[in-house]
């Protein structure tokens, strides 16, 4: 069954909404210090963002593109290559909006982040090593947030400006009363916090 327009707008509110919580709880969990698991949930934060990108754009291709039938659209975004996808997801987060060297996004292609978020989870033993979410530096989970707030800063009224994505007055001040608070709680990040005891 084909997501109506209206299905479509409430699914980039809930990816949004949803990508602002780990990007919270991220901050949060920075601030005591659980660098690791800030990391991990900053990655989250920033593949939902991929998520509202890649349905955004599906919207304009829809609207764009009258005469091909929608499902084909529909299909191909809601397919594991494209939206269960961790890469492509991390892909279409930094992609040109960010303007990355070629390192971050051929990092994400060679499954590099996505294998510090497995590593900054889980503990694991490769090639004679110990891999070990103590490893995560606080340095590393700063600059994964800060690569998220500059992300949700430039994504602006992205969730909340429908499926036709027409920003107007309504969804710029939804925007603004949600990037208030994503904006306190990085403002609020200690860049270099105290070792664990």
């Amino acid at each position: 069954m084909i997501p109506s327009k209206k299905t479509l707008s409430k699914l980039k509110v809930e990816i949004y909404i949803n990508s602002v919580r780990l990007f919270l709880d991220a901050c949060g969990l920075y601030q005591k210090r659980s660098h690791a698991s800030a990391f991990a949930l900053a990655v989250l934060s920033l593949e939902e963002l991929g998520k509202l990108e890649m349905v955004d754009h599906i919207c304009d291709d829809i609207s764009v593109n009258p005469d091909i039938d929608p499902q084909d659209f529909l299909e191909h975004l809601f397919s594991r290559p494209m939206f269960l996808n961790h890469k492509n997801k991390q892909a279409w987060a930094s992609g040109t909006i960010f303007n990355f060297k070629n390192k971050r996004l051929k990092d994400i292609s060679e499954g590099v982040l996505d294998r510090a978020k497995q590593d900054a989870i889980y503990v694991g033993y490769a090639n004679r090593l110990i891999r070990s979410p103590r490893k995560i530096s606080p340095a590393k989970a700063h600059s994964e947030l800060s690569i998220v707030f500059q992300k949700l800063e430039d994504v602006a009224d992205l969730g909340f400006n429908g499926f036709d994505c027409l920003s107007d007055a309504q969804s710029r001040a939804k925007a603004k009363r949600w990037f208030s608070k994503i904006e306190n709680a990085y403002k609020g990040l200690k860049t270099s916090p105290k070792k664990k005891p």
